[in-house]
């Protein structure tokens, strides 16, 4: 695999961490008034789903190709994008007021 083919993969990843992190968020949004068995099952629906559309993504890029640090980029995209989220939502109402 060349090194623009991995790199494109590991950008890849990290956005797509940063788009799960925003799912896992609305996900919990809509199941905080759910029964416990509904809760587990639209969870596992939303992880199986994630983890499907991660894969096939991936597998159109590079042709199938994992490697392990394609996941540690998808994590620390996780990871970034929880730490600075605050920070976003207070951009957002600033751009919000700013515009109107």
């Amino acid at each position: 695999m060349d090194s623009f083919l991995q790199l494109k993969t590991l950008i890849f990843s990290f956005f797509f961490g940063m788009l799960f992190y925003y799912l896992a968020k609305y996900n919990l949004f809509l199941i905080k008034n759910m029964k416990t068995f509904s809760k587990y099952l639209i969870t596992f629906i939303l992880v199986i789903d994630s983890v499907l559309l991660y894969m096939y993504l991936l597998f159109k890029i590079n042709h199938g190709i994992y490697h392990i640090y394609f996941f540690f980029m998808f994590a620390l995209g996780f990871w970034l994008i929880s730490l600075l989220n605050s920070k976003i939502v207070k951009l957002c109402k600033h751009l919000k007021k700013f515009l109107k």
